[in-house]
């Protein structure tokens, strides 16, 4: 029988430097340490990514067409990539062991191939496998041009991840304003290629000294705590995007302006519920763990809100949201009103996942809790 063609994305995370790493460290410690940072990168790519198959050094992932948006997949990328690096890191500051595999860790690095297109499931040997043309695209790019660009002449490299044109395309992002450097070349059968370059080691380093709004002790007119029964991905993308907070914050239309063509620092919204007006502004943006704006909220004045994500494990979520006045505060009334209607939405956020038709989520016991500072 036939399989049916889908679409989707296709991405290859691949460590940088590994041929040379394994076979000059030892063979007791190279590969555990590799693998251990390819299961870190997988962990975080997953959802919404699904692993196809680990290939090495490499491993092998897609997702289907409507999982998730664009700026959702450039987070699940990001956000792979410096788990990677903080991975690295404790590796380094961990052992305590002086042999060549542990001490040349660090000089690993990851990176990225992205491609969208059309493929087919079928099964070989009891395994499903994926196969298409998209297939033997995503793959090629290892070893082009875009690759070999940002190497050096020893090899080495930073953080990047190619993108190919129609990857670009599907996610409705600028590659100029992304900072992305273009190539094209011609792969064999399959005819010219065109891939656009972004650098991710400057992302680790901005996300390094990155500034954070902090509402503590007095600051917070209040805050409120809600474990939601999936991981940190799904709540992140139900956090903020404006295609799924309707589904727990109920009827809002959200008219959003990216700075660069996805969401996160300097993105603007209004969102209108009725007859009443917010104007967001995303000023800290760490996916998967804190997202920080600034409002400004008709009856109140300029707000300062957080969220906070901590994974409890087991599939389940700790968020907390917190609120902070950029002016007087508002009286009582109000601010009792408005904490009610964030906490009647965050239960609500909650009940939404904890329902196990949804995608990409499991289903545990909900337990919400308030707290008022």
């Amino acid at each position: 029988m036939a399989s049916t063609p889908e679409s989707g994305f296709l991405l290859i995370a691949d460590l940088t430097g590994y041929t040379a790493y394994l076979s000059s460290g030892e063979i007791e410690h190279a590969p555990a340490i590799a693998g251990d940072l390819i299961e870190t990168v997988v962990g975080r790519l997953e959802p919404p990514f699904r692993l196809a198959k680990l290939e090495g050094d490499a491993a092998f992932l897609y997702v289907e067409d409507g999982r998730a948006d664009g700026s959702l997949l450039l987070d699940a990328i990001e956000v792979a990539y410096l788990a990677f690096r903080r991975r690295l890191r404790s590796i380094e500051q961990a052992s305590a062991c002086d042999c060549t595999a542990c001490s040349t860790a660090p000089r690993l690095d990851l990176k990225f191939f992205v491609h969208h297109g059309e493929y087919v499931r079928h099964s070989i040997a009891g395994r499903d496998e994926l196969a298409g043309a998209s297939i033997i695209v995503v793959h090629r790019l290892l070893k082009g041009a875009a690759a070999a660009a940002a190497h050096d002449a020893d090899g080495r490299a930073t953080g990047f991840a190619v993108f190919t044109a129609q990857a670009i395309a599907a996610i409705g992002a600028d590659p100029v304003a992304l900072g992305a450097t273009t190539t094209v070349e011609v792969v064999e059968h399959l005819g010219e290629v065109t891939s656009h370059t972004i650098d991710l080691e400057g992302r680790w380093i901005a996300e390094s000294s990155a500034r954070r709004i902090d509402i503590q002790g007095d600051r917070a007119l209040f805050e409120l705590d809600v474990d939601v029964p999936a991981d940190p991905a799904t709540v992140w993308a139900h956090l903020t995007s404006p295609a799924l907070r309707p589904l727990w914050e109920g009827p809002i239309v959200i008219t959003e302006t990216a700075v660069d063509g996805r969401r996160g620092i300097g993105t603007r919204a209004q969102c209108v519920t009725g007859r009443l007006a917010t104007l967001e502004e995303i000023v800290d943006w760490q996916p998967y763990e804190h997202v920080g704006y600034r409002l400004a909220v008709e009856g109140v004045g300029a707000v300062d809100a957080t969220y906070d994500l901590d994974s409890g494990g087991a599939g389940a979520t700790s968020v907390r949201l917190r609120w902070a006045a950029n002016g007087p505060p508002p009286d009582g009334a109000t601010l009792e009103r408005i904490r009610h209607e964030k906490s009647g939405a965050l239960r609500r956020l909650a009940a939404t996942l904890a329902i196990p038709m949804a995608p990409m989520v499991g289903a545990t016991d909900l337990v919400a809790r308030e707290v008022q500072a």
